[in-house]
């Protein structure tokens, strides 16, 4: 790989990283500091503010000097595995890092809730919306044709110019884009593309289903409004997923046409980074406008005077990163610091379903040789 691309991938790896990593406090729940439930009155708190401020500058700045690090080490590095170990170091060495002040952050978030008193009432009054789970909370699966069309337009396209297909067919390429595997080519070999785009497919789908399951959340000062803003939340992130769906899968169809016309390294690349980086800069551009669970979305209330006890469930988060609670039947919940959903790894079923996509993973490279 030349320099050029090599700088290419840092910053397409670095940057966004940095950046989402470091605005993440700003964008979660009013109800939810550091992955700790607190009043919403409290996010105004000079030491709430002060430990925002403090994992802004912090953490921002130590990504923005390991991002030079890494920008300067990869200027003339010609050992592409040397220059692989010391990408691989600083973005999981800067990962780190971030997680450890989050975790500082946490527990000293935990401790200023314990010492101020920031208790929600003993006895809890938990909304449960029928209104909420009888509404449209995702975009309906039939949004997932043009993913099964593009999935046997790439069938065609292996089955009828299979004969013009190079003897030798790549089945895995290296970080510096070159050929790093091939076998000789065979059906199976050829269409491995779309034994990809099928299994891509269920993921898109589970975890659209996976949105329209997962716990509602009611945020205390305005119960009805944050149900509605997080409705509207769930649909943008649903037609997301449909969206960026496609995309994945339409690069996935570019392989395959690719070695017919024989594209040079440079073109595979270029259409990579292209699809990547646009996923990654509007997955960025949508947090910021939706916030987590719709928190940033506006909506107009006729109830913002009712207030009720926002559910206080601490103890079921682990770290305030790992929800394990078996008596709640929920399978999939909000994250409490990011945007997004996550398991309920107390209810067996949240295993089932790793289980069954590690599994997936794991054959898939078998089922594609």
């Amino acid at each position: 790989m030349n320099d050029g691309w090599m700088m290419i991938l840092v910053l397409t790896l670095m940057l966004p990283i940095v950046f989402i990593s470091t605005v993440i406090p700003f964008l979660t729940r009013r109800i939810e500091s550091f992955g700790v439930t607190v009043p919403e009155a409290a996010q105004q708190d000079p030491d709430i503010k002060g430990l925002r401020n403090q994992f802004l500058w912090l953490n921002g700045s130590v990504g923005v000097l390991l991002t030079a690090s890494l920008f300067f080490l990869s200027s003339g590095m010609s050992d592409e595995k040397k220059w692989s170990i010391v990408l691989l170091a600083h973005v999981f060495g800067y990962l780190i890092f971030s997680f450890a002040m989050y975790l500082k952050n946490h527990y000293a978030v935990k401790r200023m809730k314990s010492s101020k008193g920031w208790k929600t009432e003993s006895v809890q009054r938990v909304v449960v919306s029928t209104k909420f789970r009888n509404s449209k909370l995702t975009l309906s699966n039939f949004w997932f044709a043009p993913h099964v069309l593009l999935i046997l337009a790439t069938v065609l396209i292996c089955v009828l110019y299979y004969d013009q297909f190079p003897a030798q067919i790549a089945m895995q390429y290296g970080i510096d884009g070159e050929v790093t595997r091939s076998v000789e080519k065979s059906y199976m070999a050829v269409m491995w593309p779309v034994i990809v785009q099928s299994f891509l497919l269920i993921v898109f789908l589970f975890c659209n289903y996976a949105i329209s399951l997962s716990k509602q959340i009611v945020e205390g000062s305005d119960p009805e409004g944050s149900l509605a803003r997080n409705i509207k939340f769930r649909r943008i992130w649903s037609g997301y997923i449909i969206f960026t769906g496609f995309a994945v899968m339409a690069l996935m169809a570019l392989f395959p046409i690719g070695q017919l016309q024989e594209w040079s390294i440079n073109a595979t690349m270029i259409a990579t980074f292209s699809i990547v980086g646009f996923i990654t800069i509007s997955s960025i551009v949508l947090s910021f406008v939706t916030g987590q669970g719709g928190s940033r979305l506006k909506h107009s209330s006729d109830h913002q005077g009712q207030t009720v006890a926002t559910q206080d469930m601490d103890q079921y988060w682990k770290m305030g990163q790992i929800y394990f609670n078996p008596k709640d039947p929920a399978i999939f919940v909000e994250k409490r610091f990011g945007i997004g959903w996550t398991l309920n790894f107390g209810n067996k079923l949240g295993w089932l379903f790793i289980i069954v996509i590690v599994g997936l993973s794991i054959s898939l490279p078998y089922i594609i040789e």
